[in-house]
């Protein structure tokens, strides 16, 4: 068990318009003795069976109202002698919260029956709040609107009960904030206390103990105090009072007759001096958001920072940084990688069209190559047949061009190999040997050779044209390409189908690129 360190004060004060105290309270610094009993300001530490505190609000009038908070007060002083705090009462969280509870349930009993004895005090009723500090924790179960607040240096003050009040249902709704109920009309309207009608009571605990920490000051008080002054005006008057709890009584009852002073005040503390936990700045984020309702509105006014919050606030800050650091890390080295695979394809593309271009370049260049090479044979046997004569004459062969030239001259003409050989065996006449002995019979015999070859020239001659188009000069002329022109648009210009001028250059390749020379034509 948790060696604890405590501080205690209680107070009440009638205020500044009520002519009589309705209020009640106990203290009991140490459960373990007999004697419930307290000394403001004094030092104590944390026995076996805990510390109590307890508040209640008694309403009425004509003295009822003291009648009812002082039963309650009585009945809890009975059940929490030494005696009654069994080992099985204080087993766990859950028998702890129970017996509470049934002590609020038997109080309220109580007061039932005294209005029954006594009819001149029906209609009185209190409210109630029970702190309960055990092994280092903070129990706490309440009926009506009498609170528990958690004051720490760190985190500032928090409410930890949950008002049974009108303006605190319209909070759960959403109907108003937090903030605003301070100042909501019939903020006074209580939905639930003992002796309220026939029905049993029915306390509320918190959802679960609160971990008491070092610094940490625990109050309960009425709605003498909290309906007089906001949560932030109650938070300053302790800031400025931490070290001394009856000067911090005082003083908070002082503030609160200032403000109004028009209800009784009663206000027990209790601070943890040692043996604690450590407060954190977000220790009371459940209970805010519980009492925010619907709206989650953040009720925490602005704190002073200490050392312990600072470090933890740097831990999370650089925590944080790291966390974004490794992402930026991330996210540059997609972005750097995407950015290079992208290069890389733009590259690989670039790369394959100029392979592309050289590819066909090359090809037309080996089409111009083969159309020159079929057309310098056949001027040459233009311009000098008497050699080609002299060489057959000489060789005793038939005159014939070699076989390049002859397959170039096919793709030309259209007219296949063994056709050709077979006409020119046919129509050729045969040249025979002059003797030196017969010069003019040659001379006559050369003569009529040389003729009767011209007729069968030009008869071949028409039989190659009707055959094919022939790209030569008489019909065609060279064309320079220019940019974006096409087969099909150059074509058209010269009223010829693509094909046609396709085949005129001797190509199945339709790739032109500007600059190139072509055969159209002529017009």
């Amino acid at each position: 068990m948790n060696t604890m360190k405590i501080r205690l004060a209680a107070k009440t004060d009638m205020g500044i318009v009520r002519t009589n105290n309705e209020d009640n309270f106990q203290v009991a610094a140490d459960l373990t003795s007999d004697k419930m009993q307290w000394i403001n300001n004094e030092v104590y530490s944390l026995g076996e069976k805990g510390t109590l505190l307890v508040v209640a609000d008694g309403m009425g009038g004509m003295n009822a109202g003291e009648v009812a908070s002082e039963l309650a007060i009585e009945t809890v002083r009975e059940y929490f002698s030494s005696d009654r705090l069994t080992d099985e009462v204080l087993k766990n969280r859950y028998s702890i919260e129970k017996y509470m509870n049934e002590v609020i349930v038997e109080a309220d009993a109580r007061i039932k029956q005294e209005a029954k004895r006594r009819p001149e005090t029906r209609g009185m009723g209190t409210t109630i709040v029970i702190g309960w500090i055990l092994d280092g924790k903070l129990y706490v179960s309440w009926c009506g609107d009498s609170r528990a607040y958690v004051y720490n240096p760190v985190a500032g003050l928090h409410q930890i009960s949950k008002d049974h009040s009108y303006v605190q249902g319209l909070v759960d709704k959403g109907a108003i904030s937090k903030e605003d109920a301070f100042d909501y009309p019939d903020s006074n309207i209580i939905t639930r206390s003992l002796s309220d009608g026939t029905a049993k009571a029915k306390p509320e605990s918190l959802l679960k103990p609160y971990e008491l920490c070092d610094g940490d000051i625990v109050l309960l008080c009425t709605d003498g105090l909290n309906g007089m002054l906001r949560d932030s005006e109650i938070e300053d008057v302790i800031r400025n009072n931490e070290a001394d709890m009856d000067c911090l009584a005082d003083e908070l009852i002082k503030a609160a007759c200032e403000a109004a002073g028009s209800d009784n005040i009663t206000i027990c503390l209790c601070q943890i001096l040692e043996g604690g936990g450590v407060c954190m700045p977000d220790t009371f984020e459940s209970f805010d958001n519980r009492l925010a309702g619907k709206q989650r509105l953040d009720t925490r006014v602005p704190q002073h920072d200490t050392e312990e919050t600072v470090k933890w606030y740097r831990k999370k800050t650089f925590i944080g940084l790291m966390i974004a650091f490794v992402l930026v890390l991330i996210g540059g080295g997609c972005w750097f990688w995407m950015q290079n695979k992208g290069e890389s394809q733009v590259e690989m593309k670039a790369e394959g069209d100029k392979k592309d271009t050289e590819k066909d370049g090359k090809a037309q260049s080996a089409t111009d190559t083969t159309e020159m090479r079929t057309e310098t044979p056949s001027r040459a046997e233009k311009t000098n047949p008497s050699k080609s004569t002299k060489e057959q004459n000489e060789t005793g062969a038939p005159l014939s061009v070699s076989t390049e030239i002859e397959n170039s001259l096919e793709q030309i003409s259209g007219v296949s190999k063994p056709e050709k050989t077979g006409e020119k065996k046919k129509e050729e006449p045969r040249l025979t040997l002059i003797h030196d002995n017969e010069p003019e019979h040659a001379g006559e015999k050369k003569e009529q050779n040389t003729r009767g070859q011209e007729p069968e020239k030009q008869k071949k001659s028409g039989e190659d044209t009707q055959g094919a188009v022939h790209p030569d000069s008489t019909h065609t002329q060279q064309y320079q390409v220019k940019e974006g022109e096409t087969y099909f648009s150059i074509a058209k210009k010269f009223s010829i189908s693509a094909e046609e001028l396709m085949s005129m250059n001797n190509t199945k390749n339709t790739r032109l690129n500007a600059g190139d020379i072509i055969l159209v034509p002529k017009k």
